[in-house]
């Protein structure tokens, strides 16, 4: 009994040097292995991919809308109407004919200088260069020099041969035969003369709608280089140039729209007078063209000052223009055009843009 003893104090105590060990073992492996990744230290990204996308920038805006007054269109010839075009709502355009006088047509014509003189050869004027400036956007081969020549007359005796009358041998430009228009378009407000009426040179044939002057946005947007931006209201869409509708014939088919005339009681309009007034219309603004911009991170753009900015690649800092944003992303054009695939993101003081 007294014999076993030992051997057992010495099995036991193998066995517990053997459990210590590998204890030691286990504690010193665990020390050496590298940790799962899901309880790594988080280390922060130094490089976001670019993505590259079609954008229009397409944004909600308020358009100012100036219109001036209602005009009056004057006949300046005395007589019988014998035919006519005029109806309320109509639209008349330069350079067709308004009616009949004792069956000579008289030309509505849009002119910067209203004609106030009978022209013939060699008469010179502001007044005959506004006549020759507007008969060559009609499609003649003048000149615009101020000075009446051969083929002023002939063009002018074309554009009243247009209703039938031929007049090869005219060589005057009869101021009567001209209805004086405010606007390359004009919509008639109300008819004073029909077909039958008798009228008296210089008195009314017809009222002129209030006609829209001119179309602006409200706030401004950041200008881009070479990019063209529309406007559209409702369905009609037209060019915007440094924050207006700068064509006259843009502002005549914008005034077609129902949300430029829809308020004819007055609702909405501003600063109104007899002469005009302004009021407020809603429109939407994009890019005329998509542009291929470059998405990224906003840390990634730094040194940003208005639309410009830089960010850094693996070829060094490069320019960019941010021309928006959108669910935490940015979007930039590249001012040289590149196109990297990724970017850096910068910490500390990164390098300037060159």
């Amino acid at each position: 009994m007294t014999s076993r003893m030992p051997a057992r104090l010495a099995v036991i105590a193998v066995i517990i040097v053997a459990v210590f060990a590998s204890g030691i073992t286990a504690a010193w492996l665990w020390f050496l292995a590298d940790p799962p990744t899901s309880l790594a230290s988080a280390q922060p990204a130094t490089e976001a991919p670019v993505g590259y996308r079609e954008y229009t920038d397409t944004r909600a805006v308020t358009l100012r809308v100036d219109y001036a007054g209602g005009s009056t269109l004057e006949s300046g010839l005395a007589g019988r109407i014998t035919s006519s075009e005029c109806a309320p709502g109509a639209v008349i355009e330069s350079g067709s004919i308004l009616a009949s006088i004792d069956g000579r047509p008289v030309v509505a014509l849009a002119t910067s200088v209203p004609l106030w003189r009978d022209l013939r050869a060699g008469d010179r004027g502001d007044d005959v260069r506004s006549l020759q400036t507007e008969l060559r956007r009609l499609g003649y081969a003048i000149v615009a020099d101020g000075v009446v020549g051969a083929r002023s007359l002939i063009a002018f005796a074309d554009l009243v041969g247009s209703a039938g009358e031929r007049q090869p041998g005219l060589d005057t430009v009869d101021v009567g035969r001209i209805v004086w228009l405010p606007s390359q378009s004009v919509t008639i407000g109300e008819c004073r003369a029909h077909t039958g009426s008798r009228l008296e040179a210089g008195e009314t044939i017809a009222s002129v709608a209030e006609r829209v002057t001119r179309v602006s946005l409200t706030e401004p947007l950041p200008e881009l280089t070479g990019v063209q931006r529309n406007v559209t209201v409702d369905s009609v869409t037209v060019p915007l140039e440094t924050g207006a509708v700068i064509e006259q014939s843009a502002l005549d088919r914008l005034s077609t729209t129902p949300s430029f005339t829809h308020d004819q009681d007055g609702r909405g309009r501003e600063n109104e007078s007899e002469s005009g007034g302004s009021r407020s219309i809603s429109a939407t603004v994009e890019f005329a063209k998509p542009l291929v911009v470059g998405v990224v991170p906003p840390s990634s753009v730094y040194a940003i000052a208005g639309s410009a900015g830089c960010v850094a690649t693996a070829r060094g800092p490069a320019a960019v223009t941010i021309v928006g944003s959108q669910l935490g992303q940015t979007f930039i054009l590249f001012t040289k055009g590149d196109k990297p695939a990724k970017v850096r993101l910068p910490y500390g003081e990164p390098a300037p843009c060159a």
